[in-house]
């Protein structure tokens, strides 16, 4: 087993996956199928977000990927393009009091409606 293949298996110990993250790490491992609902698919609320911005935390090598991932899922390619600028302003807004990230979200509907 590789050992980005560990570190997926490590990861998804901590509960914080959702399709958009799984499909991420199951194209970085290579699959031809999300191993978490099957289909491959982009966050699509700031609370995906986050769960592709922590396992891009806890496995940078994830970012290597990223062009191997707007390929693969054309709906993650404005996300990917937009990821740093995107992620300040996730981290940014997860700091309010209600943990609300309406800018965030709204910049992701853009984003999502882009590839259409």
């Amino acid at each position: 087993m590789s050992d980005l293949a560990i570190k997926v298996l490590k990861w998804q110990t901590k509960g914080n996956v959702g399709v958009s993250s799984a499909t991420m790490a199951s194209i970085a491992l290579g699959l031809e199928s999300n191993f978490y609902g099957g289909r491959f698919d982009a966050p699509s609320d700031p609370s995906d977000l986050r769960r592709c911005m922590l396992l891009v935390e806890d496995i940078p090598e994830i970012r290597n990927q990223f062009p191997l991932i707007s390929e693969k899922c054309k709906r993650f390619a404005p996300i990917i393009a937009e990821w740093d600028s995107l992620i300040a302003l996730l981290k940014k807004e997860l700091k309010r009091p209600d943990k609300r990230a309406p800018e965030t979200y709204a910049r992701m509907k853009i984003l999502r409606n882009a590839d259409h």
